[in-house]
């Protein structure tokens, strides 16, 4: 009778200890918790739409928005639009970190691929068929030495360049 109680007794601990030591509440209770950890990494890997303001939290209107480096982002209001400005790169940071796809968003050429500084409309070449501006003569030379490598480089991040027909 002794070894009976004892065998139960210890069923019985070993049953009550058994959740905690692979991990697991005995209720459960954690469960949806889980799930939804889950579901949003799978949104994080799937990429999903912005839908909450970067600053605020609140849902986003799509009146409101800021285009940098190719990519738009969407905000709440005016305001939030503002705070954006003060640093747009810690922002999208942030927005790709929780799985946030942004809308890819065309821009004219405003900027030297070279050196980055303002384009002059009068300094151009022309590279299958695409148009490139330069803020000074060295920076062309320079792009004319790999320009794959600079056209390459300003499409990624979203530059449309202007189409050129051939001339006969």
């Amino acid at each position: 009778m002794f070894t009976r109680i004892l065998t139960t007794t210890m069923i019985t601990a070993v049953l009550a200890l058994a959740p905690a030591a692979f991990g697991q509440q005995g209720d459960h209770s954690n469960h949806s918790e889980k799930q939804g950890s889950h579901a949003k990494m799978n949104a994080k890997a799937m990429g999903q739409a912005q839908t909450a303001c970067p600053i605020s939290g609140k849902p986003i209107d799509k009146k409101i928005y800021a285009d940098y480096n190719g990519e738009r982002v969407y905000f709440c209001c005016e305001d939030c639009k503002a705070a954006f400005k003060n640093d747009p790169a810690e922002v999208i940071s942030k927005l790709k970190a929780d799985g946030v796809k942004l809308e890819k968003v065309s821009m004219m050429q405003t900027k030297c691929p070279v050196m980055g500084g303002k384009i002059d409309k009068k300094l151009s070449a022309v590279h299958d068929g695409k148009k490139v501006y330069f803020c000074c003569p060295a920076c062309k030379a320079k792009f004319e030495k790999d320009p794959a490598k600079y056209i390459e480089k300003m499409e990624a991040q979203g530059v449309k360049l202007e189409k050129v027909k051939k001339s006969e």
